[in-house]
């Protein structure tokens, strides 16, 4: 299958075009205020391997948590594209993309994002015959309250401060000591059993989870 992924959830572009189940194409580049270029970066890697949008079979989305503009901007490509040629979108959270690297390592994951406001996303995932399977959505939670709940995790983020900041809560936790950010790459390989059971995303039900929304002020954590 041909699918074309796109994760501008944080200050890593990351645009993936895949061929026949062939990465063809990775752009990944770290830059604060770039996700305004992922336009450009796209039609570049496509006009350089004369690529027209109408190949792919369907979009893959990372629909973060991540910041306003990334979200902003990369939803409205996919939902352009999708639009102009009647293909398919498949949504999935970015942290599904950094718990699938981290497959190497023990059968529980945590991963988690500063939200402000003393709060931080997170989400659970397991590995069960090598496939990735997130226990709970993403939701917002204390930090120490998450801490506690998923203690045998390994846990990773892409905000060094934040893996200090929890270390320094409980130095006994198991953190990956790098950063783990999500790339459009480990999306595209998990969508394929997407496209294959037709698990798409509905255009009207395309939305993006924001990691400083207005909703910090106003939504209560999963634990207090």
């Amino acid at each position: 299958m041909n699918l074309l992924a796109l994760d501008t959830s944080t200050e890593l572009i990351s645009i993936v075009a895949m061929l026949k189940d062939k990465v063809v194409y990775a752009h990944n580049r770290r830059k604060k205020y770039g996700s305004s270029k992922a336009i450009v970066y796209l039609r570049r890697g496509l006009e350089k391997l004369s690529l027209e949008p109408k190949v792919f079979d369907a979009f893959v989305i990372g629909a973060g948590p991540g910041s306003f503009t990334g979200l902003r901007i990369s939803f409205s490509v996919i939902k352009a594209l999708s639009m102009a040629l009647n293909k398919p979108v498949i949504s999935m959270g970015s942290f599904f993309s950094c718990a699938a690297q981290m497959k190497d390592s023990p059968q529980r994951i945590a991963v988690i994002s500063d939200a402000k406001r003393n709060l931080i996303y997170g989400a659970p995932f397991r590995i069960k015959s090598g496939k990735i399977i997130r226990e709970k959505k993403e939701a917002l939670y204390l930090l120490d309250d998450f801490l506690r709940e998923y203690k045998e995790y390994t846990f990773c983020t892409y905000d060094s401060l934040l893996r200090e900041k929890a270390l320094l809560i409980d130095s006994s936790l198991d953190f990956y000591h790098k950063d783990v950010w999500p790339r459009a790459n480990n999306l595209a390989v998990l969508a394929k059993d997407y496209y294959l059971a037709k698990r798409f995303t509905p255009l009207d039900k395309l939305e993006p989870l924001y990691i400083y929304p207005k909703d910090c002020q106003v939504r209560k954590p999963a634990h207090s």
